[in-house]
Formats: C-alpha cells, sequence, structure tokens
C-alpha cells in the first residue's frame, strides 16, 4: 500500500513540475489554405515551410486546380517584423498580382499570419510578405 502512495504521489508531483512551455505547447492547425493553379501550389506550401509560416504541406490536384493545405500555429497577433513567404514570378503564373493577393488573403482568413502585402519589383512579380 505504502509504494502505492509513493507512485501516485511522485506520479502527481512530475505533472505539477512539467515545464509549463511543454504543457502549453500550441497544437497545429490543419486546414485547407486554399486551391490555386496546377503546380503552384506545391511551390507555395515549400515555400512556407522554408520561411516558417507553416509546418508541413499537403497538395491535392483537383479539377479546378491544385487544393493546398497546410499545418500551422494560429496567429491572432502580428509578428514584429515581416517575413518574406514567396514570390509570384511574372512568366511562371498568368497573374503574379493576383495569386499574390489571394495567397495572402487566404492566409489571413485562416490565422496563419495577420496581415500581407504584395510586393513588386521591376519585373511584373509579386512577392508576399506577412507579419
Amino acid at each position: 500500500m505504502r509504494k502505492f502512495y509513493v507512485a501516485a504521489l511522485a506520479a502527481t508531483v512530475t505533472a505539477l513540475l512539467a515545464p509549463a512551455a511543454a504543457q502549453a505547447a500550441p497544437t497545429g492547425t490543419t486546414a485547407l489554405l486554399g486551391t490555386y493553379d496546377f503546380g503552384h501550389a506545391a511551390i507555395i506550401g515549400e515555400a512556407g515551410v522554408a520561411a516558417g509560416v507553416w509546418r508541413s504541406t499537403t497538395v491535392r490536384t483537383r479539377f479546378a486546380g491544385d487544393d493546398l493545405t497546410v499545418t500551422f500555429a494560429p496567429r491572432t497577433k502580428p509578428r514584429t517584423s515581416e517575413k518574406l513567404v514567396y514570390t509570384a514570378v511574372f512568366n511562371e503564373v498568368a497573374d503574379a498580382q493576383t495569386e499574390c493577393r489571394e495567397v495572402g488573403a487566404d492566409g489571413v482568413a485562416h490565422h496563419v499570419w495577420v496581415s500581407f502585402r504584395c510586393q513588386t519589383g521591376f519585373v511584373p512579380s509579386y512577392t508576399l510578405y506577412v507579419r
């Protein structure tokens, strides 16, 4: 009986003293970010993983394009600085500005980031920055 009591007490103490960060670690959310042109969802997905805005992606080809599903930690507060996610290159996308705005708005709608902007360079490519 005494061994049982000691074991129960040890388990309780261990649970209570576990690091608060481990107990409060945010769980990942998996959601469909959006449907993009064929081949572009994979590019956007890989760029987002490299930028650290989501942990993993799944691309599923559908009739109207590629569905991009992402796993991420939801954000309710903006990052302290902008983060470059990807660049929609003018000669690879039918309308780079529209794609950039669509991905940015989809990210805000799903709380992947809080705000975004699309910046153009010397050529009509658009780079997505998020907070």
